[in-house]
């Protein structure tokens, strides 16, 4: 075998051993480095690279061991192999178990076996390398592979962020768009944003006690927020008088406003559930409600809060009856239904929530009193309006002796009853 890109050092005291030594090696044409001591054996390999030195063992100045020894310190992987006579047996030995050298020779030497061991000596070298080699690619390819992996989870996380500011941004246009119609059917309705807000933390309190939180929670709140969206397309005839006053006509007119609702959320994915609660705000657990007579088992829960409070602001807001119910006058009504249009529970919770929010200032719990039931130090809940429409005094106002004599006058020059709101503390 030819190894013409491998380099051996010889490294023997006697001149004519090495050129023995080199000629037999011309066969394997590898570069042969010649040293005649352990000293010049060094200094070559400080110049040169070198595969694999054979030494003698028994050299002046410097020993084959004492050179080995240096070699293995310094140059860990040139491979280290002994030529030596038998009587260097026992230091042979001695470097081997040392780990000095990693084989020996006996002088005199069969030409066959030193080529054979020399051409071993480079295929482990060329084994050797080619396995740094592959270390250096594969320390490589991890550090690569770690960077590319670095740079995947760099695109995925910022792929991941993107995503997750598309959805929120998604979902705040939904919340945008959900506002929005909120506001025009307030507006179309006559309600003040103030009252809308009281009316959110109620709804929100309510469910609260109930137990409805997450995507349930979301979907009733949009429900809330949008259940008299069908009632857009309605005129000021369908609009303006209760609904104990509407004809047969209009109340079947009137009654599609929760069917029209849904048609318009149901094609807003996100929407659907919240449609369908639209769908059935109105129907009563006895089979008396609309658009569907719906009972009970076929009426969501999240329906039947929606529509406990949805009766509740229409009683208090005069849409209900030709006139506004105050808070209790409505809780009273919605218990008092021979056969329950409501489940007791909800109105209960109801009740509850609109006590614990008055308290804090953020809902009207009330009562409806007749002039003679005036007292100073009671203070309105709404604003006390002649039947006209004129503003008399505004919600707030605290009644005096003054201010009760003057409207209990008035009362009597107009001909006419007052509606009376007061805090019902």
């Amino acid at each position: 075998m030819e190894f013409p890109e491998r380099s051996l050092l010889l490294v023997d005291d006697e001149a004519s051993v090495l050129s023995a030594l080199k000629r037999i090696l011309r066969r394997v044409k590898c570069t042969v480095h010649l040293a005649e001591s352990g000293k010049a054996g060094l200094e070559i390999l400080e110049e040169h690279r070198v595969d694999l030195v054979i030494s003698d063992m028994r050299m002046p100045e410097m020993g084959g061991e004492e050179f080995l020894a240096n070699v293995a310190e310094r140059w860990p992987d040139t491979e280290r192999i002994v030529m030596s006579g038998y009587s260097d047996t026992e230091a042979t030995i001695e470097a081997i178990n040392k780990g000095k050298i990693s084989r020996f020779m006996t002088k005199p030497w069969k030409d066959d076996e030193v080529l054979s061991v020399v051409c071993k000596g480079f295929e482990l070298a060329e084994l050797r390398q080619r396995a740094d080699k592959l270390e250096i690619i594969k320390e490589q390819k991890t550090r690569e592979l770690a960077q590319l992996n670095k740079t995947l989870e760099q695109k995925v996380e910022q792929r991941t962020q993107q995503l997750r500011d598309s959805h929120q941004n998604l979902q705040n246009s939904y919340r945008s768009v959900v506002r929005m119609f909120s506001s025009l059917t307030a507006r179309r309705m006559g309600q003040d944003s103030r009252y809308n807000q009281n009316l959110n933390k109620l709804l929100l309190l309510m469910a609260e006690r109930l137990n409805i939180t997450g995507p349930d929670l979301k979907q009733l709140f949009y429900a809330w927020q949008l259940r008299n969206i069908g009632k857009l397309s309605f005129d000021d005839e369908l609009l303006k008088p209760a609904y104990v006053d509407l004809t047969a006509e209009q109340l079947r007119r009137f009654h599609r406003h929760p069917i029209l609702a849904n048609a318009s959320m149901v094609l807003v994915k996100p929407l659907h559930a919240a449609g369908q609660v639209v769908l059935q705000h109105k129907e009563y657990i006895d089979g008396s409600g609309y658009p569907n007579g719906l009972t009970a088992e076929h009426i969501s829960r999240s329906a039947q809060i929606l529509c406990v409070l949805n009766d509740f602001v229409e009683l208090i807001n005069g849409r209900y009856q030709p006139r506004p119910y105050s808070s209790n006058e409505a809780i009273q009504f919605m218990r008092d239904f021979e056969v329950p249009r409501y489940d007791s529970h909800l109105i209960e919770t109801l009740a509850g929530a609109v006590e614990t929010l008055a308290k804090e200032g953020e809902a009207i719990q009330d009562e409806r009193i007749l002039s003679h039931g005036m007292k100073p130090g009671m203070a309105l809940t709404r604003d006390l309006l002649s039947e006209q429409g004129v503003l008399l005094l505004s919600a707030g106002a605290k009644l005096d002796q003054d201010i009760i004599d003057r409207l209990t006058d008035m009362e009597e020059n107009l001909g006419e009853q007052l509606e009376i709101y007061v805090d019902a503390q």
